[in-house]
């Protein structure tokens, strides 16, 4: 095999091994403590003069290998297209598709040990919310 396509193929793959570990470092360093969160989200529409929707709230198990909240029981096949941990604020941009059409969200949370705060912006196909979301940590996750 020519050496410089060989070479061309071991360097893309040396360095997604490279940035796959050095996101496994990062994660471990943000304080927040894994375990069953209950979140609460109070949404708003940009433009309207008023709250609409009253806040949500459901619980979800946090690990370190994701710390990115999701309500797994709106029945979506999520994406993570991008994942940024700087400090103990983790950033995301993730695509959820649904049963009427795909769902985009980009938000960014801080996480201080058993409690979170971050912004959420949400694009329903077209139309957009932002949700300031908190959590808190309850306890162990549930088998």
């Amino acid at each position: 095999m020519d050496r410089c396509l060989m070479k061309n193929r071991t360097i893309p793959a040396s360095l997604s091994l490279f940035a796959l570990l050095s996101y496994d470092v990062y994660a471990s360093e943000i304080n927040m403590n894994p375990g069953l969160w209950h979140w609460t989200a109070v949404l708003n529409t940009p433009g309207m003069p008023m709250q609409l929707l009253p806040p949500t709230s459901y619980t979800t198990c946090i690990t370190r290998a994701d710390f990115v909240p999701k309500d797994s029981q709106l029945g979506q096949a999520c994406e993570t297209i991008d994942l940024i941990t700087e400090g103990d604020t983790v950033s995301w941009n993730i695509s959820c598709t649904r049963s009427v059409g795909v769902t985009k969200s980009q938000g960014s949370i801080t996480y201080h040990g058993d409690t979170a705060e971050g912004v959420i912006n949400i694009d329903l196909g077209g139309v957009l919310m932002n949700s300031n979301t908190t959590g808190k940590r309850l306890g162990p996750c549930k088998q």
